[in-house]
């Protein structure tokens, strides 16, 4: 059963390169000491904004591509779509880590 395991693992890390390969730009509120809004990422993304990514998966939907940047700031505006929950999720999770 470990075997399917790791077997599955090495599968997923096989394609997080050709996923981080996609310029994407980051949408969401500020972080400190990790991403400011704008921030293009053009070579995959920092360590710092993956360890955030596994601390709070909502981030990843902040990160578009960028042709998708003004539909998905649209998006953000309005609390109810995906990107907007996310958008709060994150908000909360910044003011948190900034009161450390």
């Amino acid at each position: 059963m470990s075997e399917k395991k790791s077997v599955a693992t090495s599968q997923q890390e096989e394609k997080k390169p050709k996923q981080q390969e996609k310029t994407v730009i980051y949408l969401g509120p500020a972080i400190a000491g990790v991403a400011v809004p704008g921030t293009v990422y053009k070579n995959g993304l920092t360590p710092q904004m993956e360890r955030t990514i596994k601390e709070i998966p909502s981030l990843k939907k902040l990160l578009v591509e960028v042709k998708n940047a003004g539909q998905v700031r649209k998006e953000i505006r309005n609390p109810q779509t995906a990107a907007g929950v996310c958008y709060q999720k994150v908000l909360e999770y910044a003011k948190k880590r900034g009161a450390k």
